[in-house]
């Protein structure tokens, strides 16, 4: 055997130790199989490897080409045995070790450790982000579930918006005549009138300022589904009355000056479109769709008044399948006998019922009463007081 063949090299191998080891692998490395020696003398390796059986030890030569090594360049003493899962790349031991048991080259390894920081970062900027979110979202509520004291005139602003072709309607004009029947200035009194009626103080309820109506498109955000997530709704909830108060703020009003805001958007459509709105005393805002081409401006002016109620703590006192009032709550006169036809609708239920399955719109918000429940919900009367006119119905 010659003493050494040029370009080509003898790596001598050790398995397993003998008994009594006497030689360590050149790197200080305890992991096996390890390379002890690379050398191109054949000679050389050949005795190492002969020292090494005679101590009881599992040595191995090699012999390797020019072209391609038998060991890890990244870790000299350990054997090749594996592949890269990513770049097809030759790997050892000391490699999947390093890339915490994935097999991955060093550079494949270092580069998936990256793209794992940076994932990780962008879940804690993720979940920073939703922090700050649920903060912001609570410390709204916090502010905006403030109970509004019914002892007090709590203040009102109504915003009027719709595009340009609506605002020129007869509904328009009709809710925006001061002397007329119509105005959304007759709802303040009228919740005065009602408020003396069930309590027999001359206290005003509410102070109603209206303001445009303004020209803008109006493209409410979803409110969700009842199957959506919590968080989902919880920004849902949250968007959308921020929604309608940054349209406010856009036209020069500032909606966070009321004590209860109302949005009343005029819609370019003959159908009932007040089935769309909403009041909340969450938040102290709603919104009341009216159709442009109304025919009863009284019905528009009952359902901002409806929408307002539910700001004050009224809930909605109909069926919502049949439209019908509910029984007997729904009733402007639960004592009346015969129980029907009713005189007036109660302001929840909106429609005057003239039997237990047929009723009638108003046509003016005179015949529009404000129902024992509702009161007592408002705040105004006691619950208990509420229900005594109920017993028996």
């Amino acid at each position: 055997m010659p003493p050494g063949d040029p370009g080509r090299r003898w790596k001598v191998v050790l398995v397993r130790p003998g008994p009594s080891a006497t030689i360590s692998p050149v790197s200080g490395s305890s992991m096996l199989p390890v390379c002890l020696l690379d050398t191109e003398s054949t000679a050389e390796a050949a005795a190492l490897v002969s020292r090494l059986r005679a101590e009881g030890a599992n040595a191995i030569l090699i012999e390797e080409g020019a072209d391609r090594s038998a060991t890890c360049p990244d870790h000299p003493p350990q054997l090749l045995g594996r592949t890269c899962q990513t770049c097809g790349r030759d790997i050892c031991a000391m490699c999947r070790l390093e890339a915490r048991n994935q097999r991955l080259c060093p550079a494949c390894a270092a580069e998936a450790e990256k793209v794992a920081r940076l994932r990780r970062l962008r879940k804690l900027f993720v979940a920073f982000c939703f922090s700050v979110f649920l903060y912001e979202v609570a410390d709204y509520w916090r502010h905006e579930q403030r109970r509004l004291d019914p002892t007090t005139t709590i203040n009102v602003a109504i915003f009027q918006l719709g595009e340009a072709s609506m605002l020129q309607s007869a509904i328009v004009r009709q809710l925006n005549d001061p002397d007329g029947e119509y105005a959304l200035q007759h709802i303040g009194p009228w919740f005065a009138r009602e408020r003396q009626r069930l309590t027999g103080q001359a206290q005003v309820p509410v102070q109603i300022s209206t303001f445009g109506p303004w020209n803008h498109e109006v493209t409410p955000p979803s409110l969700g589904e009842p199957d959506d997530p919590w968080w989902r709704r919880a920004w849902l909830a949250f968007r959308y009355p921020t929604y309608f108060h940054d349209i406010a703020r856009e036209h020069g009003g500032d909606p966070d000056r009321w004590d209860a805001r109302v949005y009343l958007i005029y819609a370019d459509t003959s159908d009932d479109v007040s089935a769309h709105s909403r009041g909340s005393s969450v938040g102290r805002v709603a919104v009341a769709f009216v159709s442009a081409s109304e025919p009863n401006p009284a019905y528009a002016q009952i359902t901002v008044a409806h929408e307002l109620s539910h700001i004050l703590g009224a809930e909605d006192l109909y069926d919502v399948n049949t439209g019908l009032p509910v029984m007997p709550y729904g009733l402007a006169e639960p004592t009346l006998l015969p129980r029907f036809p009713q005189h007036f609708a109660e302001i929840m239920a909106v429609d005057r019922a003239l039997s237990a399955t047929s009723e009638a719109e108003v046509r003016s918000l005179d015949e529009v009463l404000v129902g024992y429940r509702t009161a007592a919900l408002m705040g105004w009367i006691a619950p208990e007081q509420a229900e005594l006119m109920y017993r028996g119905r």
